[in-house]
């Protein structure tokens, strides 16, 4: 019999921590690290935008802070273009990253840093939990330039396995859209769902697939029996959000709805706008300045409604606001937060190309708020995790 295949995939987003560095005024520098880990073997992926090049390198840096392990693999110089962006690669085993015997699991945050004799300049960085250490403290373990397995740009793949998963078919699908200007359209059948189901460990997995059925009417698929689509439009009484759901006003329930509440006490509730994702609340947070997002006077606030969107400064800054829903279920209870960027259906308007899991996209009912539509990101504030759509 067959072993199962473990698959699991993390995103590490990048914030700025060191003002200068910027490549224009106007433009954070932001970005991510991607980590996949496939049975015993690991990929790190490192994407940044809007950095200024420099005379000085900078380095990337994986920070391992787990298991009372605590040191900073150096991995290697970013290589900055002219117009402020990197996109790196490196394939490594995932209980020996660069040969310096330590472990992916062990990895809790990443970071673009620069070195000054023994000092840490942290330019940018992210963690996977919201206990950040005093990273900066850590021993640099070097990478011997020969180990360095860095492919810039156009990345020639590595097979680490025999077969790919639906992720990597998806990511390919985004990423020949963006060089294409194509609309984005990933399409999934049942088959490979089930597929998914046997190679894909979902415990492990920080990106995880969400079946967006009965969420998007209009992407319900024709093979669905038309008994389930019936007990379907059972749900979906109205296209009108005043009307969806009888006593609506009062979601989400219960205590966890009751803390979501008061963090958006102040915020104003959209209705009718976003009429694709059904038993939804919208508020609609303003923004004129960067600045804005670092609401530290209320902490739970600042961590549910503004840092998330940092990042995402440059595809908000036009719009001059970005939505936050509460995604309830029948009952009225907290499902998921929903983030919504406003922006057109291209993929010039789409954060990140989508890697960040904005990769469903809804029109504007009304065009009230001066954007065509939004770009949507579904997160399981218990699990800590992104949720992929599957149309």
């Amino acid at each position: 019999m067959a072993q199962k295949k473990s698959y699991s995939r993390y995103f590490i987003i990048l914030q700025e921590d060191e003002r200068g560095y910027a490549l224009a005024s106007d433009k954070l520098p932001t970005g991510y690290v991607k980590l996949e880990l496939r049975n015993d073997k690991c990929k790190v992926s490192y994407y940044v935008q809007n950095l200024k090049k420099e005379s000085a390198p900078y380095y990337m840096a994986l920070i391992l802070g787990k298991k009372d392990i605590n040191k900073i693999i150096k991995i290697g110089e970013l290589n900055i273009d002219n117009y402020g962006r990197a996109d790196v690669s490196y394939e490594y085993l995932a209980d020996n990253i660069a040969d310096t015997g330590m472990s992916m699991d062990n990895v809790s945050g990443a970071a673009i840093v620069k070195l000054l004799d023994k000092n840490i300049i942290s330019v940018l960085s992210g963690f996977l939990t919201s206990d950040i250490p005093k990273w900066r403290e850590y021993e640099i373990i070097e990478v011997m330039a020969r180990e360095e397995k860095a492919e810039e740009e156009k990345i020639d793949e590595v097979k680490i396995d025999e077969e790919k998963s639906i992720f990597d078919k998806y990511e390919e699908s985004i990423e020949q859209a963006r060089q294409q200007g194509e609309d984005l359209r990933v399409d999934i059948t049942e088959a490979e769902q089930k597929k998914e189901d046997t190679t894909v460990q979902k415990e492990e997995t920080t990106v995880q697939v969400m079946d967006m059925k009965e969420e998007i009417k209009d992407n319900i698929s024709d093979d669905i029996s038309k008994e389930k689509e019936a007990a379907e439009e059972n749900i979906i009484v109205s296209n009108e959000y005043s009307r969806d759901y009888k006593g609506y006003e009062k979601w989400p329930k219960g205590k966890t709805g009751e803390f979501f509440k008061a963090i958006a006490k102040d915020l104003e509730e959209v209705k009718g706008e976003i009429i694709d994702i059904k038993k939804c609340v919208w508020y609609k947070v303003p923004i004129k300045d960067v600045n804005e997002m670092y609401y530290i006077s209320d902490y739970n606030k600042y961590s549910v409604i503004y840092y998330p969107m940092i990042n995402y400064y440059n595809y908000i800054r036009p719009y001059g606001h970005y939505f936050v829903g509460y995604k309830c279920d029948n009952e009225g209870k907290m499902k998921y937060l929903v983030y919504g960027i406003p922006g057109g259906k291209s993929v010039k308007d789409q954060p990140f190309g989508g890697k960040s899991g904005f990769v469903t996209w809804v029109p504007a009912k009304s065009g009230r708020y001066g954007c065509e539509g939004y770009w949507l990101m579904f997160y399981d504030f218990r699990a800590s995790t992104i949720l992929i759509p599957v149309k």
